[in-house]
């Protein structure tokens, strides 16, 4: 069995959903999030995980939001976005199955 990392404070079900937040709490907390976590991988691998919902990210009035914080990220040097299966394959590319 393989997790990989799944956010709940880069979460829009809580953060719109629950919280009641503006579409813009994701692009501000995805900004302070991805810069912490860039400016730690200098020194250990970090994943930042982003788990957006089509039916409340994608609405009209959040989705410009998410699409900046996307730009904002790829803008950032080494850093490369890939999906929760694409980070599994990776990993197992890595790290041979215990025995």
């Amino acid at each position: 069995m393989l997790s990989v990392p799944y956010s709940v404070e880069i979460n829009d079900i809580p953060m719109m959903a629950l919280q009641n937040h503006r579409g813009t709490e994701m692009y501000e907390r995805g900004v302070e999030q991805i810069d912490r976590l860039w400016q730690e991988s200098a020194t250990i691998p970090r994943v930042m995980a982003i788990s957006v919902h089509p039916y409340i990210t994608g609405a009209p009035h959040r989705i410009a939001a998410f699409e900046r914080l996307l730009e904002y990220i790829k803008a950032k040097p080494g850093v490369v976005i890939r999906t929760g299966e694409q980070i599994a394959d990776w990993y197992r590319a890595q790290v041979a199955p215990p025995g």
